[in-house]
């Protein structure tokens, strides 16, 4: 059995990371790597670490001297990470017992396609529901596919060596997790993978909805950034800012994305993502 990698960056959440960890270590397969890197808490998440390594020696940390922000602290993960294969979970996430299993059994994809992924079930408050945005979608996204929507969501599983490749650009303020998948599939040239289960609990109530001008401004400059970056054509640009409509804003820029991105691939899926953005827009 290969060993897995998972990778876990917190930063004063010591109760979710608890949560978290004891997901992971529940896990039906258990040649599982922990790897948790602590941003600078000022709580015990230190202690609770360095116990927690003595009693599950699957369990190791990393401690930054000062706060480095959350890329800096995956990436030392994963640069620190033996597993065969890696994935990850952010500290306010958690696992279903059988997610790691799901992507051992299916590792044979990875032959053909770069990464694989699930659907998540989502946590908005006290509300828990199944995430079927992607009920409509394909189960293959190119990195084509990710300029008009981030269908994979916030964690893969893949070869190790892919990440310790690309690892996260520290330097984007907003969407790392997207410049990051969209940079490995355009690398490798392959499609990623999506598993038709529901395995990730994942905490949505501060992703979607109204945000702060703080947030707006660096989704904004993410933006420019990845443009710049990756060179994006006019057209790539418009359908790039669809992404912002996950937030609440963008209106100028509503109508002309939306009719360049079904017009150039209509698909049932994205009539179906441009109603629901038009609704976060002009509710």
């Amino acid at each position: 059995m290969p060993l897995v990698t998972v990778y876990i960056t917190t930063c004063n959440r010591l109760q979710l990371l608890k949560r978290c960890v004891e997901s992971i270590q529940a896990q039906t397969i258990k040649d599982i790597e922990i790897i948790v890197v602590d941003d600078y808490s000022s709580d015990n998440t230190r202690s609770y670490l360095e116990e927690l390594s003595k009693i599950d020696p699957r369990v190791s940390y990393i401690f930054n001297e000062t706060r480095r922000g959350a890329c800096y602290s995956r990436n030392m993960a994963i640069q620190a990470a033996a597993g065969e294969y890696i994935t990850g979970c952010d500290d306010d996430d958690y696992f279903t017992a059988d997610r790691v299993e799901s992507f051992v059994s299916n590792i044979k994809l990875l032959d053909k396609y770069t990464m694989l992924y699930t659907d998540s079930i989502w946590i908005d408050g006290n509300k828990i529901k199944k995430a079927n945005i992607n009920k409509f979608a394909g189960s293959t996204p190119s990195a084509q596919d990710l300029i008009f929507f981030n269908f994979i969501g916030n964690q893969i599983f893949t070869k190790t060596s892919i990440l310790k490749k690309y690892l996260f650009d520290e330097a984007m303020p907003a969407w790392q997790d997207l410049e990051c998948w969209f940079r490995i599939l355009r690398g490798e040239n392959k499609a990623a993978y999506r598993l038709s289960t529901f395995n990730y609990y994942q905490d949505i109530s501060h992703e979607y909805g109204r945000i702060s001008d703080g947030k707006k401004d660096r989704v904004v400059d993410a933006y420019n950034l990845f443009c710049q970056k990756h060179q994006l054509s006019s057209k790539e640009e418009k359908s790039l800012k669809c992404h912002f409509f996950n937030y609440g804003f963008g209106k100028d820029s509503f109508v002309s994305s939306t009719l360049y991105s079904l017009i150039t691939r209509p698909t049932l899926f994205k009539i179906i993502l441009s109603l629901r953005n038009a609704k976060i827009l002009y509710s």
